[in-house]
């Protein structure tokens, strides 16, 4: 193994260990991190292996696989990511409504008293 190697596996193991002290409660996205962790891990350690899946899907370089890989997992953590943000927007948007709702029925109240 090359330095490069040495010191990148415990920086994955202790990126691994904090995403899952973090993610205790999402099983399912503990699953994923753990096997895109693993996978990385792997190529790591035996980067020749990822030239030999590339080939072997049709790929020409194991790094080109990595990178579209790479790309596609950004793509969707950034699509889930603008879902949540929708969706945090209208959570935020019901409880002001609700709140201002709240508000002037007590103002209300205040005033006929």
């Amino acid at each position: 193994m090359i330095v490069f190697q040495w010191i990148m596996l415990p920086v994955m193991l202790i990126l691994t260990g904090i995403f899952f002290q973090k993610l205790k409660h999402q099983p399912l996205l503990r699953t994923i991190v753990m096997l895109v962790m693993l996978t990385g891990m792997i190529f790591l350690v035996f980067p020749d292996w990822s030239t030999i899946l590339a080939s072997y899907i049709g790929i020409g370089r194991g790094v080109d696989l990595i990178i579209y890989l790479s790309l596609l997992a950004l793509t969707l953590a950034s699509i889930l990511l603008y879902l949540r943000t929708v969706d945090l927007q209208k959570k935020i948007e019901a409880l002001v409504r609700k709140d201002a709702l709240d508000q002037a029925l007590q103002e209300k109240r205040d005033d006929k008293d």
